[in-house]
């Protein structure tokens, strides 16, 4: 005994001495090289910050409370937050393993013995033979393994970065489904306005073939005009349902990304115009977006993870060493059980070495280190995947607001038309065909401003996207950290 004793205190003194070795050190994978600036950047006196709650520099309450209300309602974000929290209970689970396991078990038994088997006949011969038996038991035991090789910790490293990853796709989710909704809401009021100018559109096409019917009638016009009047009305009209189609699955799409059921949105809305354009503050470039996009984190957080996998198949091939002990109380009645003789204790020490496993271990070491070269060659295409994302929002964002500028400069330059043309009309001096027929092209150019104003915000929504939405990893307080 007393040789076992000592070896099990030399293995605990060892276990002790030794931290919870970690495998070594292994050489981390570049990143790939990205500039520091963005070459597509806008004029930094047009630009709002880029900040958690971006979609607030849009000035519109309404989509504010329907950001927020998805938010806190949306089931992709519910999902990402409970992948979260399963990795978070599994980094919980591998620091647990490198702690002594511990536990308390109470047993009680009555046994009344037969005296028809051969034990019973054999026994019951013998003076003050009881036939029945009580026993009861009480022990405490522990188990520690010991991370002589860092197996353990290695398991530990990997968990901690899988929850970390799992905290950047909830970011990730956050972000994508906030996007979703602003450019869900854009589209919603463009549809509105363009369906207001559709209706404009088919009444102007409708005075038009009525007068040139009339005209007809007197013999003033030729058929032919009539034949095209009646045309573009028809033209006109069809465009009517399609945006009314068009504008109730928009409606029902803002209700899915607020967990809603279907029916609700027209009635939050209200009246309301297009979101005016805006644009981020881009103070740094593409490398910013290593710690910036949740997507490229949590891509880098994948990387660690398999690392750390490595590792642990690594270790795997390496004694296993097991120290355990237990204390209790064992007797045959109650009357006995708080007594030194009930008293028993035991300690045993274990060591496990892989011999043979048929190069399984080793197979195994194979595919984790193919995982670790995958995750490696996903976070570099996430990286630059997203810094080229960025530039083309960015580049978009200029783009689509000179096209917007344009547009309604055209609008607004047929509208003093239409106004001038009027006023001629009620002197006498164009005819009311004539009059309809700017009206028309008015309503033309501004059913081509609103698009382009919805472009543009839509462009101003995927650069705040693509620039991570204000979010960075270094500010985040991982639930999986505490």
């Amino acid at each position: 005994m007393r040789p076992l004793a000592l070896g099990l205190a030399a293995t605990l003194l060892l276990g002790a001495a030794t931290p919870a070795a970690e495998a070594a050190p292994r050489v981390r994978p570049a990143p790939p090289a990205l500039s520091d600036h963005f070459r597509n950047a806008p004029l930094a006196a047009d630009t709002v910050p880029l900040a958690d709650g971006w979609w607030k520099s849009f000035g519109d309450p309404v989509l504010d409370r329907m950001v927020e209300t998805a938010l806190a309602g949306n089931l992709d974000i519910a999902a990402a937050a409970a992948r979260l929290e399963q990795a978070a209970a599994g980094l919980k689970a591998a620091k647990g393993a490198l702690l002594p396991q511990a536990s308390l078990d109470g047993s009680a038994a009555v046994k009344r013995q037969s005296l028809e088997d051969v034990q019973g006949r054999a026994f019951s011969r013998f003076p003050g033979f009881e036939r029945t038996v009580e026993q009861y038991g009480l022990n405490g035991a522990a188990s520690w393994e010991l991370d002589l090789f860092g197996r353990l910790s290695a398991g530990a490293r990997a968990a901690r970065a899988e929850a970390g990853a799992a905290d950047a796709g909830l970011a990730g989710a956050r972000l994508t489904i906030a996007a979703e909704v602003v450019n869900t809401y854009i589209d919603v009021r463009a549809l509105e306005a363009r369906l207001a100018v559709a209706k404009a559109r088919v009444e102007a096409a409708r005075d038009t073939d009525r007068l040139l019917r009339q005209r007809a009638e007197r013999g003033v016009a030729a058929l032919t005009e009539t034949d095209r009047s009646g045309a573009e009305l028809a033209g006109a009209t069809q465009v009517v349902p399609a945006l009314e189609a068009a504008l109730e699955v928009e409606r029902n799409r803002l209700d899915v990304l607020m967990g809603h059921a279907p029916g609700q949105a027209a009635n939050e809305m209200g009246a309301g115009a297009i979101p005016a354009v805006r644009a981020p503050a881009v103070p740094d470039g593409p490398a910013s977006l290593l710690a910036r996009r949740p997507d490229v984190v949590a891509a880098e957080r994948v990387v660690a993870a398999s690392d750390a996998r490595v590792a642990e198949a690594i270790a795997v091939r390496y004694p296993r060493f097991t120290i355990s002990g237990f204390a209790g109380l064992l007797a045959s009645g109650m009357s006995n059980f708080f007594t030194g003789g009930a008293v028993q204790t035991g300690a045993s020490g274990g060591l496990s070495v892989p011999l043979f496993t048929g190069g399984r271990l080793r197979a195994q070491q194979n595919a984790a280190e193919g995982r670790l070269r995958e995750a490696v060659a996903a976070w570099q295409q996430t990286a630059l995947q997203a810094a080229a994302e960025s530039e083309d929002a960015l580049l978009a964002l200029t783009k689509r607001s000179e096209q917007a500028d344009a547009a309604g400069t055209v609008a607004a330059r047929l509208a003093d038309s239409r106004q001038r043309i009027e006023t001629a009309f009620q002197a006498g001096a164009v005819s009311r065909v004539e009059a309809l027929g700017i009206e028309r092209q008015r309503l033309d150019a501004e059913d081509e401003a609103i698009a382009a104003r919805a472009e543009a915000a839509r462009a101003g929504v995927a650069a705040f996207r693509a620039l991570g939405g204000g979010w960075q990893s270094g500010e985040a307080q991982l639930a999986v950290s505490r």
